[in-house]
């Protein structure tokens, strides 16, 4: 049933933190670790700028679910959805250390994500990630396999999964990887949970990397996604389903909690964090109660998008 991963209800919405892009990371993850339900740290800032931390292992501070991604996110050169390039770090980092790092800092029930690599073909992706899972001899976890279909199609690309990892956890894709503007993605979704289901003896969870977007959530979730995950929260100032500059945030809240630089931060991302969370709790509703009425304008539009698209295919065939 998708309402479930585990013991926990779908969607899912993962909080993450990098150091990519926030030179701050340490305060910020110090500030808002018992804020957020779900983190997602990467191994690469566990062990060059969180070690010295109480890091998600410690039991005070250890949320629901713990992600850890393989921190290729930190050190590729890296063009974001909207073509902003986002500097890299600096440190090394290498498959012996993503190994190294994990069997120190991933226990049972935690999700490692695969060490991606987009430069391979869609099946040494495959076989690299489970070989590297392998070699950490972890026991008893969640594997997130990310993959970047490379222009793979859904069906192919569903193809290779039950194939070669018919007993992975996860499936994992990049927001960037699969379409932009949101109804390309939404058709990639659709096209790819439509032939898992098929294919698949069980339900295989996707998740989303890089979409926090509270407006573009609802449309891949509506379109077979599950897990979503994201820096949007720590960059913008979420309010009614949008997101603005974090500047905006100013202007909507008392000044006395703007007064200390930290504190005016944690308000901000406390916010953001009520905000998304009103999302997730509203989704899981509407799937556990079939109501969508707090979705009409979505799913219209999905159902406008999946019937152009019908009427151009038939239009093509005929012209053929």
């Amino acid at each position: 049933m998708r309402i479930e991963m585990g013991t926990h209800s779908l969607p899912l919405f993962v909080y993450s933190y990098s150091s990519r892009g926030f030179s701050d990371l340490p305060e910020r993850y110090i500030a808002t670790r018992d804020l957020v339900p779900i983190q997602l740290v990467s191994l690469y800032d566990l062990h060059h700028h969180l070690s010295d931390l109480n890091t998600p292992n410690a039991p005070e501070v250890k949320p629901g679910v713990r992600f850890f991604d393989s921190g290729k996110y930190e050190t590729e050169e890296y063009v974001d959805i909207r073509g902003n390039n986002i500097p890299s770090g600096e440190k090394s980092w290498s498959e012996e250390l993503y190994i190294e790092t994990a069997k120190h800092s991933v226990s049972t029930g935690d999700v490692l994500v695969s060490y991606d690599d987009r430069s391979l073909s869609l099946i040494d992706q495959i076989k690299q990630s489970l070989e590297l899972f392998e070699r950490t001899g972890l026991q008893d976890i969640r594997r997130d396999l990310l993959l970047h279909p490379n222009g793979a199609s859904p069906e192919i690309l569903s193809d290779a999964i039950v194939d070669l990892a018919p007993d992975i956890d996860i499936i994992g894709l990049t927001e960037k990887d699969i379409g932009f503007p949101w109804f390309f993605a939404a058709s990639y979704i659709r096209q790819l949970r439509a032939k898992l289901d098929a294919a698949s003896r069980r339900y295989i969870p996707i998740h989303i990397f890089g979409c926090f977007d509270p407006q573009t959530i609802p449309y891949l979730f509506f379109s077979g996604a599950d897990i979503f995950d994201g820096l949007s929260w720590m960059r913008y100032y979420f309010r009614n389903g949008h997101a603005f500059y974090d500047k905006e945030f100013e202007y909507d809240t008392p000044p006395e909690k703007l007064l200390d630089p930290r504190e005016a931060m944690r308000s901000l991302l406390g916010h953001n964090v009520e905000e998304l969370e009103r999302l997730c709790a509203n989704l899981r509703y509407s799937v556990l109660t079939r109501d969508f009425s707090g979705f009409e304008e979505c799913l219209e539009n999905l159902e406008a998008f999946n019937v152009a698209t019908s009427t151009q295919h038939a239009n093509t065939r005929r012209k053929r």
